[in-house]
């Protein structure tokens, strides 16, 4: 996104399969402090002056000693906080099939190794244990950032109320672009995204359909583990499997509405944000960062876990068509009021303002000075690329009219693959410029 509004941006990406054939101990070392790329990180923001290193992922393979080096080369420090990793080894705050705090506000998170939280091994569990009650020890956050993005209030929230130290959060929603198509929603069915596992509440969402008194055609988008369950016909159930990003756009754009059932409290919630770009009104879960976005006019809340509930307001959708009709233009208000790249760099460019004169920097004027960047055409091409995948780590480096090392604004590693990277890089460092595409 900011190489679009003339930014010059630097990415750093490691891809998480690098640690492979390193050996468990070896690995755990630099899940805990990788001292090679902090190496790397040092050497990068000295050479290339970066003014702002903006962070996305560092786990496991970068780990926070990426933010200190940066930090102590020099440049102003940003992390956008994606999910819960730092205070939840699992990072979505979910178990056995139930929403689990147990280690948010914990010092060290003995319930995430007894329970085997993360990958489901007690040892590994161990490892991001440990990683998160020496970084908390430390302050690591706190001291090596100058500031952290929370995409919505619930995030800052939790983080606050954690008691772990962090740096000032300032609440910035994620954007999606705004060529998705817009529909008129005469599809005449319901549609659900998302990953068909236990927390994306697939079976509240089939028990919800069952208890219909109106009904309506329910198409089924995604893919995981509860899939078995829709291997089966159900009568007003339609499974389309995993579909291409248009496909999903064009499926949504036609949809009466949008379902999010979600049984764990999402960060943010981006498949709302796309429902509203083509102008589709979403029922949601009432719990997290999603239910943030969602409010009468532009759809409707139910109590999470609640199927009875939820097949009542889905009821009173279909009982009122041509207000859910009416919705649509609000929806696509709420987009582009709201959610648009455009909006999102005027945000980011503030933070990297305020990260600045919090780093001590007061030759902040390059960061909106237009003579001061590049053309996109020629804007830098990045030291290091990785393909779109939740296993990359990013930071850029921004700022400077010559780099910038972060990705803002990634999907949200959507909370149920426990991973941190989103649909791009981590990138970590900006000269001059700001972000990157979701943040």
């Amino acid at each position: 996104m900011l190489e679009s509004y003339g930014h010059d941006v630097t990415r750093f990406t490691r891809m998480n399969d690098s640690m492979s054939g390193a050996g468990a101990l070896a690995n755990a070392k630099k899940t805990i402090w990788n001292h090679g790329i902090a190496d790397e990180i040092r050497d990068v923001v000295k050479s290339r002056q970066i003014d702002v290193v903006h962070f996305h992922n560092t786990f496991p393979a970068m780990s926070p000693a990426a933010i200190k080096s940066a930090h102590d080369a020099g440049a102003a420090t940003v992390l956008t906080l994606h999910n819960s990793r730092i205070l939840c080894p699992k990072a979505v705050c979910f178990r056995d099939g139930q929403p689990c705090t147990a280690c948010v506000s914990k010092s060290f998170a003995t319930p995430a190794i007894r329970h085997a939280c993360f990958h489901e091994n007690r040892l590994a569990s161990g490892v991001v244990a440990v990683k998160n009650w020496l970084h908390r020890s430390r302050k690591t956050y706190q001291r090596s950032l100058n500031l952290a993005i929370a995409p919505t209030e619930f995030v800052k929230k939790r983080y606050e109320d954690s008691g772990h130290p962090m740096p000032p959060i300032i609440v910035k929603p994620h954007f999606v672009e705004s060529d998705l198509p817009l529909g008129e929603g005469d599809g005449g069915y319901a549609l659900f995204v998302g990953r068909l596992s236990e927390e994306k509440g697939l079976k509240v969402l089939l028990d919800a359909w069952d208890r219909l008194t109106q009904p309506i055609p329910l198409k089924i988008i995604g893919d995981g583990p509860l899939q078995h369950l829709l291997d089966v016909p159900r009568e007003n159930v339609e499974y389309l499997g995993r579909l291409d990003q248009e496909a999903v756009y064009r499926t949504m754009a036609d949809a009466a509405i949008l379902i999010l059932p979600s049984h764990c409290a999402e960060s943010f919630g981006r498949v709302v944000v796309e429902a509203f770009a083509c102008g589709t009104p979403v029922v949601c879960a009432n719990q997290g960062g999603q239910a943030e976005l969602v409010h009468p006019g532009v759809g409707a809340l139910f109590e999470s876990g609640n199927a009875g509930e939820l097949a009542s307001v889905v009821d009173r959708f279909v009982e009122n068509a041509e207000e859910t009709i009416a919705m649509r233009d609000a929806a696509r208000s709420e987009f582009v009021s709201k959610y648009t790249a455009e909006i999102n760099h005027a945000q980011l460019l503030d933070i990297y303002h305020q990260a600045l004169i919090l780093r001590g920097r007061t030759d902040v004027s390059r960061l909106t000075d237009p003579d001061l960047r590049v053309d996109p055409k020629h804007a830098g091409t990045p030291s290091h690329s990785g393909s779109s995948t939740r296993d990359s780590q990013h930071a850029n480096l921004p700022l400077n009219q010559s780099s910038t090392f972060a990705n803002d604004n990634a999907p949200e590693s959507e909370q149920s693959h426990d991973t941190e990277s989103m649909r791009g890089h981590d990138e970590l460092g900006r000269r001059a410029s700001s972000g990157s595409p979701l943040g």
